[in-house]
């Protein structure tokens, strides 16, 4: 499967986890978030992710994707309990990661530092001034999209939440192998990694940290 994402893009990221559990092999291509000309060929659908498939399937949206690569998981790996949390990493903890990303220009910057290793030396520069500019500009607007008025407290609502689930270890609900729902939200909280929120995030809820860490051994490379 070819996958065309951002790096910092938590549904992306939700999919390239299922994708390691389910032991798809995936080719990421990283698309310029300025540009986006590594998706010319998508002329009805300009977000990311996008999949595409060795037979030519084309699926859009995390959830279809992540639906069809675990399609052949034990029952139990995608149960109702798995998919409610799978669901809410989605729907609830996802949308909180970019206001805590972006909170000033200079946390944009450093939220976009990937670029210099992703893109051309010119491309990293636009991606890295202009993009982090813009999203330092849309903070405020995505939090009225989503009545968030704190959003280091939304987002620790969210985790509050997430640590209820796996404080007894070492996966959700004391389960001894992650499901659908751990994927998920580790595949989420990964799209922050080497920000500030991420290590906000280990170092406050201990319990999350050391789930993060099992899942991550747990998960196929």
């Amino acid at each position: 499967m070819t996958l065309y994402a951002y790096r910092i893009c938590p549904f992306c990221c939700k999919v390239k986890a299922a994708a390691r559990a389910s032991r798809v092999a995936i080719k990421t291509v990283e698309v310029n978030p300025l540009t986006k000309s590594q998706i010319a060929f998508s002329r009805d659908h300009r977000k990311v992710p996008i999949a595409v498939f060795q037979d030519g399937r084309v699926l859009v949206e995390s959830d279809r994707i992540v639906d069809e690569l675990v399609r052949d998981a034990e029952p139990a790996f995608k149960s109702d309990e798995a998919r409610h949390w799978s669901r809410w990493a989605s729907q609830d903890l996802a949308l909180m990661i970019y206001p805590n990303i972006t909170r000033s220009f200079s946390e944009c910057r450093e939220t976009l530092a990937y670029a210099d290793e992703a893109f051309s030396p010119l491309e990293a520069w636009a991606v890295r001034w202009i993009g982090a500019a813009g999203m330092s500009l849309a903070h405020s607007k995505v939090k009225r999209k989503y009545g968030i008025e704190d959003e280091r407290d939304a987002l620790r609502r969210r985790l509050d939440e997430w640590n209820d689930q796996v404080e007894l270890g070492p996966f959700r609900a004391g389960h001894p192998a992650p499901d659908l729902g751990d994927v998920a939200v580790f595949g989420v909280l990964g799209a922050v990694a080497g920000t500030r929120a991420h290590a906000e995030i280990m170092s406050d809820y201990p319990a999350i940290a050391a789930w993060a860490t099992a899942v991550d051994a747990a998960l196929p490379p």
